[in-house]
């Protein structure tokens, strides 16, 4: 119900009549450095870490150290650890370098495999004692 007289409904009319404060085209979006927010997040930094571990080349045998190894229901892990402390986890198949990969994980040590003039020779690496 609307009082053509009273104060209330000139008011109403003014605030219909105010200009807009901000346009559309003031605001610009751009997705550069920002990730997908339908994309759950593991995800991203699954890929950032893929990234990363692609821009290295591979371990030499001398880099790594044994330092146990993680049983699971269906897979076994290589705990290994490089000259800088950082821990780094392998498995069956996982290659270390060009040259060099995990033929196997098995209790108490790692076989790893390296080719040699088409020939195939392994290296077993046991859990150091203390």
């Amino acid at each position: 119900m609307c009082y053509p007289c009273s104060s209330f409904c000139q008011e109403t009319k003014k605030d219909n009549s105010a200009p807009q404060k901000f346009n559309v085209g003031d605001f610009d979006y751009t997705s550069e450095n920002r990730r997908d927010p339908f994309e759950p997040v593991y995800l991203e930094r699954f890929k950032k870490n893929k990234e990363a571990n692609s821009l290295k080349r591979g371990y030499e045998l001398e880099e790594l150290k044994l330092v146990g190894i993680l049983k699971t229901d269906k897979t076994r892990f290589a705990m290994m650890e490089d000259m800088q402390g950082k821990g780094i986890m392998f498995k069956k198949g996982d290659s270390l370098n060009n040259n060099l990969w995990v033929a196997d994980v098995v209790d108490g040590r790692v076989v790893l495999a390296y080719r040699l003039k088409n020939d195939i020779k392994s290296i077993n690496i046991d859990i150091p004692k203390k």
